[in-house]
């Protein structure tokens, strides 16, 4: 069964993962963070998984997310922007098996804590280096900040390697305490706060993530001699094969949306020919949002007892089941076949699927998809009555 981690605490990062009956988090989702050198199926050994710096290599605990998520033109689900909200959290239980806790594609999120060592570590540093710019004036040590170390390594480099007196005088002056005006000693220090406040702000969002504070570690993971020797020397693939590492990821909305569109423009010729044949309207803005009670709120013990396709003809409800899976696989295996061995566009169809499902539902999934938007646009509407009374009544009031 196939699942979704989402990694870096980043909804851009959901990634696929393929896990079998018994497996359980200790078995399988904790070996995926573990940090033991001996571990041969240590992932957090070559790639930034965490967060930030600022995180602990490995999570506290796992969660699964329950938001009913987004249904597609394609009857099939992606992840809504709210799934991780807190209403929308439920935790793993480690000791039963991941297949009977989760729906087929369900979205993991591990929960990260705040490490105190790498946070202190940090604080020091950046401390130092802002006592090192201190102004001159009131500094207890003036004149040890970096850019003067540096010019005190260059200066004898000049005058004996290239025999610039001129420049190495220059230096020579610029370093001595007090050289620059009150008033310049203080903008360069305050411009040194913003700079240390900017470089915290971006580790802490994870913009920068490096994997370690340790320069020789990060130095053997970005100076290998190539991608293929670096996954031949570590064995990267078949680390990636025994944690059920995929490749793919989910998509959001925008680039489901965006991925959409092109797709229908394309498929019809242009634009012209897409509204002609009334999919531009749907191409703008596919699927819709899920009720609470549907999609991934199905409960779990329904699974192979519910019928998604009955349930919608009488209810006008989507619910997941064994039988709705099965007609998605079904479908997904004549679109192969419509590929006519072409591996290149069978692949292509296969990512496509996993990162936002079918494009070209056969008759029965079109059917469930059309009852269910008909839902909500009828939904829609009584909540535009429903309002615009509100509005009546508010006027009367008056």
């Amino acid at each position: 069964m196939e699942v979704y981690l989402r990694l870096n605490d980043d909804t851009e990062k959901d990634y696929a993962f393929q896990i079998s009956r018994d497996e359980k988090i200790n078995t399988k989702l904790s070996q995926i963070f573990s940090t033991d050198k001996n571990n041969e199926k240590a992932l957090a050994n070559t790639m930034v998984l965490r967060p930030s710096i600022f995180h602990n290599y490995k999570p506290d605990y796992f969660n699964k997310s329950t938001h009913p998520g987004y249904l597609t033109e394609g009857g099939c689900l992606i992840f809504d922007y709210d799934a991780d909200l807190p209403q929308y959290i439920s935790k793993i239980d480690e000791e039963k098996p991941l297949f009977d806790q989760l729906w087929p594609g369900q979205l993991i999120l591990p929960k990260w804590s705040y490490n105190k060592k790498y946070i202190t570590i940090y604080s020091m540093i950046m401390l130092f280096w802002l006592y090192t710019d201190l102004p001159d004036v009131i500094s207890p040590t003036p004149g040890i900040c970096v850019t003067n170390l540096l010019s005190r390594i260059l200066i004898p480099i000049l005058e004996k390697g290239f025999d610039s007196i001129d420049l190495a005088n220059k230096l020579r002056e610029e370093i001595q305490p007090n050289y620059s005006s009150f008033w310049a000693q203080w903008c360069f220090f305050i411009f040194h706060i913003l700079k240390i406040g900017l470089i915290t702000l971006f580790l802490q969002l994870g913009i920068a993530n490096p994997i370690t504070f340790n320069p020789i570690t990060i130095i053997k993971l970005t100076t290998a001699a190539s991608p293929q020797e670096f996954i031949k020397n570590d064995d990267l693939k078949h680390l990636l094969r025994s944690i059920g590492w995929i490749g793919s990821k989910k998509g959001g909305y925008d680039s489901y949306q965006s991925n959409f569109y092109s797709y229908i423009i394309n498929k019809f010729g242009g634009p012209v020919q897409a509204y002609r044949a009334g999919m531009i309207k749907t191409a703008a803005k596919p699927g819709i949002p899920l009720n609470n009670g549907e999609g991934f709120q199905t409960p779990l013990n329904e699974r192979f007892t519910a019928d998604t396709f009955k349930t919608m003809e009488e209810t006008g409800k989507f619910i997941l089941s064994e039988e709705y899976f099965i007609e998605l696989e079904n479908n997904l295996k004549e679109n192969l076949d419509l590929c006519e061995g072409d591996v290149g566009k069978m692949n292509e169809e296969i990512r496509r699927f996993r990162r936002f499902g079918l494009y070209e539902p056969n008759e029965k999934i079109k059917k469930m998809v059309a009852k269910r938007k008909q839902v909500y646009l009828n939904d829609q509407k009584l909540l535009e009555e429903e309002k615009e009374q509100k509005k009546e009544e508010k006027k009367k009031t008056k």
